[in-house]
């Protein structure tokens, strides 16, 4: 079972709250009717607010939560609702919510928000060194407030590290979905998405592997390497080097970071490039020549033969699938 969190306040928008939570909901339900050995749900979904008082939403709707926050042991996940009060009062008023989101990035809890509700991440320091995305009536407010933090405000959707923003409105959807998959399954997902009438192509175009997958461990000198290579992927990497410049040697490298992800090092910095690949054909007018490059890749013939086996598709193929109508180069 995955323990999820949803953290709510005071002026938080109602439709933020209760849509994540109906999409968990009757996604976790539609998980477990397909497993009969199954004896719960997938996701188990908790309210929180400060003190486990009801909370009064913008339009004056009442949210009763199922608990305080001190009655949350541990999460697996943790979201955050968009703010529909004024930013900087509501982030001055619920301190509490920062600490909460400082104390769970201590524990390799991935960690979400909706809309404006990645002002609190920002706020609690989980943005530095990440890329981010939010709503983009509050994008001048983010940067003023921000200036060192990477805000992207033309993705929908971004997951980095341990870390997931989606843009606002209806984009809840791209993060439901996205956890669906990544803690489910893809006919999981698809189910879901047939079941509230969305389309699921828009979330998973997103990665065709999640990697926060390989971070539930504990080893941080492991997740130090793993952040490195997602950061570098596209230099000439060498794991000697690498187990060196982490004090490590490469068979020490090599043991800890398969019992800590599953997989070599290798084999990682490859899922990071292809993934970083896919995001180069959906998002731009690079050639597949620009793309091998761009990701670290010398021989092309060599790239296309790795995506093909990693995703079904050849470069071409999976970018007339699943790229945005407007791209820029």
């Amino acid at each position: 079972m995955i323990n999820v969190t949803i953290l709510v306040y005071d002026y938080v928008l109602a439709a933020a709250v209760m849509s994540i939570n109906d999409l968990l909901y009757f996604a976790g339900h539609i998980y477990q009717r397909a497993r009969p050995n199954e004896s719960a749900p997938r996701f188990r979904i908790q309210l929180a607010s400060k003190d486990s008082k009801p909370v009064n939403t913008m339009n004056q709707l009442t949210i009763t939560p199922h608990c305080g926050i001190n009655d949350i042991q541990s999460s697996d996940i943790y979201l955050v609702p968009t703010i529909a009060g004024d930013v900087e009062q509501t982030l001055a008023d619920n301190l509490w919510l920062i600490r909460t989101l400082q104390q769970a990035n201590q524990t390799n809890s991935l960690i979400g928000s909706n809309s404006n509700g990645s002002f609190f991440l920002a706020e609690a320091g989980l943005l530095q060194n990440k890329k981010a995305t939010t709503f983009w009536n509050n994008a001048n407010l983010f940067r003023a407030r921000y200036p060192d933090i990477d805000l992207q405000t033309d993705q929908l959707f971004i997951h980095d590290g341990n870390i997931l923003c989606d843009a606002g409105g209806t984009s809840w959807f791209d993060l439901g979905l996205y956890l669906i998959e990544l803690f489910c399954d893809h006919q999981t997902a698809m189910d879901t998405a047939k079941y509230f009438m969305v389309d699921l192509e828009r979330s998973s175009q997103r990665s065709f592997t999640p990697l926060a997958s390989k971070k539930h461990h504990s080893d941080r000198v492991i997740l130090a390497v793993q952040h490195w290579m997602e950061t570098h992927y596209s230099d000439e990497i060498s794991i000697v080097a690498m187990s060196t410049q982490f004090s490590l040697s490469h068979r020490s490298l090599v043991r800890r970071f398969k019992l800590a992800t599953g997989i070599t090092p290798l084999n990682y910095l490859q899922e990071v490039r292809l993934d970083a690949a896919s995001q180069l054909l959906i998002k731009t007018n690079k050639t597949i020549e620009e793309i091998t490059h761009a990701v670290g890749y010398e021989d092309i013939s060599s790239f296309i033969r790795l995506f093909k086996r990693k995703t079904n598709f050849s470069p071409n193929s999976y970018r007339a699938r699943f790229r945005a109508v407007h791209v820029t180069r």
